[in-house]
């Protein structure tokens, strides 16, 4: 690991998101809260912030307005509950949005969770599973047909971004703890015994990059452009859930080499707003598409993408109606 990351280019001129509403998961603090002050910045029209408290989120929007100028005075903020552990706070979030608005042009799932002990969600799923995974799968899948709907009224690709993680190689499915003959990718995921729980957290960031490859194979771009970014290290309260003899370490690891989350701003933008069709299913790091891992292109990594698949669709179809394409594909 270099002791220094590569600066953040700034952000071309120009940009304008006036007409544009936007969805911000995990919008109250850290990068989703530097996301909602850049799409400010660039004048989307409604800008919906998707949190799991909503005092907190209302007190959030009120200091967003405090910083509020003249050129970003036009921007609508909406504050509405989401919680990604709870499959129907998903549900109910997109029912809500789609009786309200008419129309959506971006949706930057940003919320996200680490762990260091064993949890569940209400589901019944590993929470890191859940929050990381599942839960921006059942919200992009709730949202797709709003989304297609507006791109084909206004003639131009809609989007879905997720936060991603260059950490996901350290996934203890690439020779750590395989997947066993016969073994469901979920029951691996939501076992509670035999994965170091800091590694929950790269395991269900490979599971999202494994979902979009497979997604992009079967669906083309032409409506709705889905991809996800790795802002690299940033300093922002992710590491405040680690023990006190690791939080001294970290803080001094961050303190040299952690970007500003105002440049993690910059990258989540570059993907959300101004990538090109071509990272469609595709991680960027920064602000370049990454080189994958061995493991994704090998057999064991495409034979877990399928069953991930198929696992997936079949949880979802029970949870919102699901495109027939994606059922069971070979």
């Amino acid at each position: 690991m270099p002791l220094f990351q590569p600066s953040v280019p700034q952000l071309p001129t120009g940009i304008d998101l006036s007409g544009k509403t936007i969805i911000v998961t995990g919008a109250t603090a850290g990068i989703g809260l530097e996301i909602c002050r850049q799409m400010l910045a660039y004048n989307a029209s409604d800008l919906i912030m998707a949190v799991r408290n909503v005092s907190k989120g209302e007190a959030v929007k009120r200091t967003l307005l405090s910083e509020t100028t003249a050129t970003t005075a036009a921007t609508n903020i909406h504050v509405m509950e989401l919680d990604a552990e709870d499959y129907a706070s998903v549900k109910k979030f997109t029912n809500a949005f789609q009786a309200k608005f008419r129309k959506l042009h971006l949706l930057m799932a940003n919320a996200g969770i680490g762990t260091i002990s064993k949890q569940f969600a209400v589901s019944g799923h590993e929470k890191t599973f859940q929050v990381n995974y599942l839960s921006n799968v059942l919200l992009t899948l709730g949202l797709l047909p709003l989304l297609e709907a507006t791109a084909a009224e206004e003639g131009s690709a809609t989007r879905v971004t997720w936060t991603g993680s260059r950490m996901y190689p350290r996934s203890t499915l690439a020779g750590k703890v395989p997947l066993e003959k016969n073994q469901r990718v979920f029951d691996y995921f939501n076992k509670a015994e035999g994965i170091p729980e800091m590694l929950r957290y790269s395991n269900s960031k490979l599971l999202c990059v494994l979902f979009q490859l497979e997604l992009a194979e079967h669906y083309a771009p032409e409506k709705v452009v889905i991809n996800s970014f790795c802002p690299g290290m940033v300093n922002t309260g992710m590491s405040d859930i680690l023990p006190f003899y690791l939080r001294i370490p970290v803080g001094v690891v961050k303190a040299i080499r952690a970007r500003s989350p105002e440049q993690a701003g910059r990258i989540a933008l570059n993907a959300g707003v101004l990538a090109s069709a071509n990272t469609h299913g595709k991680l960027l790091l920064d602000m370049e598409v990454e080189k994958h891992w061995e493991f994704i292109d090998g057999g064991e990594g495409r034979r877990v993408r399928k069953m991930l698949w198929n696992e997936t669709i079949d949880e979802m179809a029970s949870l919102v109606d699901v495109p027939s394409w994606m059922k069971h594909m070979a």
